[in-house]
């Protein structure tokens, strides 16, 4: 597997998300949609992006170097671990990387006012869900379900843990460092949770790193997101 270049790493690591930003400030400017949460615009965006430029990346690079389509013929870290280390590794890691983005959380909400306070509120997409109609909190949850708890993580695991994480081993252990970076950066939409991000998803992509799981990384990935969507249902419930 060939290593990638510095340039090329910053670039396939940060371009999608820069797609990404751009459609959601992009469906923002859409007056029929300002009724909308904006999590369902972010969810859109996302999921274009992810299917047009990682997912579509990757069937490229797969068709180029191997003459098919079969992207996991070019992916890296394909080791099965067994279900009790898959589901040990799982549970700890959710657990750390929740811990932690709710350790962090009121820094990050500092950061987004003393930092990033020219950043317009209407920009931002966590909103208070309760304050919609019970139909928009159903729509919101089907949106984040397919495309934040499925679509996107998964795509996402591939494209980043996949592809682009093996081809950073010249870099021993700091690329694990130099990757999660990035991949924090990458999401664009919500800067003031760069540090956060950090911080909390450098102990999940270092053992997927050691372990050579891409797997454990979608298992724990589409987990962590679909906290989301729990979070959405009991506002139905109580609704």
């Amino acid at each position: 597997m060939e290593n990638m270049g510095k340039i090329k790493i910053v670039v396939l690591h940060l371009l999608p998300g820069v797609m990404i930003n751009l459609g959601y400030l992009m469906a923002l400017k859409i007056e029929a949609l300002n009724s909308l949460p904006r999590s369902i615009l972010l969810g859109i965006s996302g999921s274009i992006c992810a299917v047009i430029f990682e997912l579509g990346y990757l069937l490229y690079i797969t068709k180029k170097e191997t003459g098919s389509y079969n992207i996991f013929r070019i992916l890296g870290y394909k080791k099965v671990l067994s279900l009790k280390a898959n589901l040990g590794y799982t549970f700890v890691l959710i657990m750390t990387v929740g811990a932690l983005m709710k350790l962090i959380g009121p820094f990050s909400e500092k950061v987004f006012e003393q930092v990033f306070f020219f950043i317009s509120t209407e920009y931002n997409f966590v909103q208070d869900m309760s304050l919609f109609s019970k139909n928009l909190i159903i729509w919101a949850t089907v949106v984040s379900f397919l495309n934040f708890t499925l679509l996107v993580p998964i795509i996402e695991e591939l494209y980043f843990r996949g592809y682009l994480l093996p081809r950073m081993k010249w870099m021993g252990s700091f690329g694990v460092i130099v990757h999660t970076l990035l991949f924090a950066v990458y999401h664009f939409w919500s800067p003031w949770l760069i540090l956060a991000r950090f911080i909390a998803l450098t102990p999940l992509f270092y053992i997927v790193y050691k372990k050579k799981s891409i797997l454990l990384g979608i298992f724990v990935h589409c987990l962590a997101n679909f906290m989301t969507v729990i979070e959405l249902l009991i506002i139905i419930m109580n609704s």
